[in-house]
């Protein structure tokens, strides 16, 4: 398969902040940002870069700790799902164009000289959630704890992809999800309590545990063991809290912070190294990110009543161009070392001509 091609989309702006190095790029006509990933210490973004006529392409942006940025253009694809192999290398599944079927392809984003083509096949919706020693490990949830959630296991072998096995996990529905070193761990809502199991590849279950009798809703996992401590992010009486549980289901809730305002959406926490997790999150008001070590909060930024973002711990705000920005993800670039993607908050995508990449070190 063909490489991508250099290009030069986008007028490219580096700012120290105080806070990191921010990275502005500007396109001429417009640009759609859609996702990025952490690649060899950078962050890779994918995006769609408009011209004139309201056509586009799929640009891979490749932006460095240090703020510089090199972006490629994909010749045949759109709908982009970046994900990780075993070995931290980047691939993506893209849909190229075909005038009657919408069917994914999943190939490496660079380095594709020896690769051959593949068949395609029915796009999976679900999330790309992290890789195992031999697969890329995708979810796919309901709202609901009686409808199957959806596993997707890319298996590699010799450092390529070797073939897709999609399963359906046993009931109940609804699970928050983590991938590690110790393995596949879920958590649901159970008529007892929550739902603690570990699942292999093909999600089968290879040992679970009721825990948290207590009614308190879980966000994120911050971590899950059966043989260590766990913890989990949850928000109650206006606090943010970490409920840890231990090794013999044991519990105990630990606050973080105090924060009335009440979380709309969280995502999957990022590792950046050391147990050190960085979350993102939106509610009413703006939106932010909280960095948590076990059961200790680091730094929680939010933007709520500012051009920018404040750290309700120290008082510290992070100045940024303007404000009603929305942050689109997190990605690890080094030990302790993240970056943050954000575009400006319009009702027309295609109208927006900024992304914004602020580099940072905890």
């Amino acid at each position: 398969m063909k490489n991508p091609d250099v290009v030069h989309p986008f007028q490219v702006t580096l700012t120290d902040t105080g806070f990191g190095t921010l990275t502005t790029l500007v396109a001429e006509a417009g640009v759609s940002a859609k996702q990025s990933i952490c690649s060899d210490g950078n962050s890779l973004l994918t995006s769609y870069v408009y011209d004139a006529n309201g056509s586009y392409k799929l640009v891979y942006t490749v932006v460095g700790s240090d703020g510089a940025s090199v972006s490629y253009a994909e010749d045949d694809g759109i709908l982009p799902t970046l994900f990780l192999g075993p070995q931290r290398q980047a691939y993506v599944s893209i849909v190229p164009y075909h005038p009657d079927k919408e069917l994914e392809i999943s190939i490496p984003v660079f380095q594709r000289d020896a690769v051959e083509l593949p068949k395609a096949g029915r796009p999976f919706v679900g999330d790309f959630i992290g890789a195992t020693a031999t697969a890329a490990i995708f979810h796919e949830a309901d709202w609901s704890e009686k409808k199957p959630d959806k596993l997707l296991a890319i298996e590699f072998a010799d450092g390529r992809i070797k073939k897709k096995h999609n399963s359906k996990l046993p009931l109940p529905g609804n699970n928050r999800i983590a991938v590690g070193a110790n393995g596949i761990h879920l958590l649901a809502q159970h008529e007892q309590g929550w739902l603690h199991r570990q699942v292999d590849e093909q999600g089968n279950v290879m040992r679970e545990r009721i825990v948290l009798s207590k009614p308190i809703y879980c966000l994120q996992i911050l971590s899950l063991s059966f043989e260590q401590t766990s913890y989990l992010l949850a928000q109650q009486d206006g606090k943010i809290i970490v409920v840890t549980i231990g090794p013999d289901g044991s519990s105990a809730v630990v606050e973080l912070a105090d924060f009335a305002d009440e979380f709309y959406n969280t995502w999957l926490p990022v590792d950046i190294g050391g147990g050190t997790l960085v979350t993102r999150f939106n509610d009413e008001f703006g939106n932010g990110w909280l960095t948590t070590r076990e059961d200790r909060l680091l730094e929680l930024f939010y933007s709520k009543g500012e051009t920018g973002y404040k750290n309700l711990l120290t008082g510290d705000v992070i100045a940024m161009p303007q404000a009603d920005l929305v942050l689109s993800s997190v990605n690890k670039t080094g030990e302790q070392g993240y970056a943050l993607v954000f575009y400006p908050s319009s009702q027309d995508d295609a109208q927006n001509k900024t992304l914004l990449v602020l580099n940072r070190t905890l």
